[in-house]
């Protein structure tokens, strides 16, 4: 029987060795896991998708829908690989808008939501071998586009004691003559710490010396709580190092859409429309379309308005619950993005656990959904992301509370 099985599986067409080796994240694991328990008939609290807790406006999608039926085709229709020249006339007025930077429509190419435009930006300005650095923990999707490419990461580790702040002397030791690009986010994911003024100068400076690239993924720019946002424009002395990948899924809550853009030197846009036109012709045009309504009527800042009082309540109904139901944690307030980073070392060690164990036996057990801190990185260890922006106030901290009740049962056992 042996013999047979291994004769039937030595006849199967090959699957590749480079997908094989990629391992299948926990992180899209425990997102599916959410519709399993769902389905199941259980009450879910649900900390887990990082995406916003909100609609799209409901001005914008009337617009949309009235602009669809007056003209179907123009919504539906192939598209040049860089996008609609009106969103990028339009994105190009917001960049100007909200960080005073003069980007030429000519240097925007409109992309299938951020992971395609870290995809195609990673493809563009690396090759195989090539170091990146990274800070870790970041977000679990750049570890997977890093091994996929077969690109080596450099880190430096980023800590709740300082804030998640990378260490500028850990960066400036990190950056080689084998480093291609420094990789990073702000505000971040998971940490949602906005980088200082100081590692903002250190990266600027150690690539314009060096002249590597700057990949900065500003996914989450308009969503701040306090303070401001870092346009590292006013810091590299050399333009042409900075790329920048943005996303539609957060400010204007489309994440469904799979709408982003990049912008940065016109001969790396260039190459990034060339594979777009290769891997997926052009990004979803009906949401190029949405997203020019948006940026053109005035209602992403109203969106914005609106969405980031009701974000701000939500994390200090979290923060202030893990503090009330979870004494031993080690929490830090975030000033922007969506998410609270705890250390649950104390908890997890005592139990003798892991993140990754704890996470899916207590989805299993309470319906509580989190992601482990270490698909993060080895300094998300022990942590835990906890997305505060997609459910209320009360059910938030109802959530937090069955997390220590189910920390609590397993000590007693």
């Amino acid at each position: 029987m042996l013999t047979l099985i291994s004769y039937v599986v030595s006849q199967m067409r090959k699957i590749s060795e480079r997908i094989k080796e990629l391992p299948l994240s926990p992180h899209r694991l425990l997102v599916a896991k959410v519709d399993e328990l769902r389905r199941k008939g259980r009450t879910v609290y649900n900390y887990s998708a990082g995406q916003p807790g909100l609609p799209p406006d409901a001005e914008a999608l009337r617009i949309f829908n009235e602009n669809v039926m007056k003209n179907p085709f123009d919504h539906f229709r192939y598209m040049g690989s860089q996008g609609l020249l009106k969103l990028r006339e339009a994105i190009s007025e917001d960049l100007r808008k909200y960080g005073g930077i003069d980007i030429s429509p000519d240097s925007i190419a409109i992309v299938s939501g951020g992971i395609d435009g870290i995809i195609l930006t990673l493809y563009a300005v690396t090759d195989p071998g090539d170091e990146v650095l990274l800070f870790d923990p970041c977000y679990s999707m750049y570890w997977g586009a890093v091994r996929f490419l077969k690109l080596k990461a450099e880190t430096c580790k980023q800590s709740v004691d300082t804030g998640f702040q990378p260490d500028p002397e850990c960066i400036k030791e990190s950056v080689s003559d084998k480093t291609a690009a420094i990789f990073f986010a702000s505000p971040d994911n998971p940490t949602s710490r906005i980088i200082s003024e100081e590692v903002a100068k250190t990266i600027a400076d150690i690539a314009s010396e060096k002249k590597i690239w700057i990949i900065y993924d500003v996914a989450y720019k308009h969503i701040i709580y306090e303070g401001q946002h870092i346009w590292l424009e006013k810091y590299v002395s050399d333009p042409d190092i900075l790329i920048n990948i943005a996303s539609f899924s957060k400010d204007i809550a489309i994440p469904g859409g799979r709408l982003g853009y990049v912008y940065g030197p016109k001969e790396v846009i260039q190459q990034i429309v060339k594979l777009k036109g290769y891997l997926s012709i052009t990004a979803p045009v009906p949401m190029q379309w949405l997203a020019y309504y948006y940026l053109s009527s005035g209602l992403k800042e109203k969106y914005l308005k609106y969405a980031l009082d009701v974000y701000r309540k939500r994390r200090d109904a979290a923060y202030e619950a893990f503090r009330k139901y979870l004494p031993e944690a080690k929490i830090w307030k975030p000033p922007a993005s969506m998410y609270l980073f705890p250390d649950m070392s104390p908890y997890l060690e005592r139990l003798g656990m892991n993140d990754i164990d704890f996470t899916f036996k207590l989805a299993e057990a309470k319906a509580v959904v989190m992601l482990p801190g270490s698909i993060f990185g080895d300094a998300g260890k022990n942590h835990l992301r906890v997305t505060f922006v997609t459910q209320p106030e009360d059910k938030l901290e109802k959530g937090i509370q069955l997390l220590a009740e189910f920390i609590e049962e397993l000590e007693k056992k």
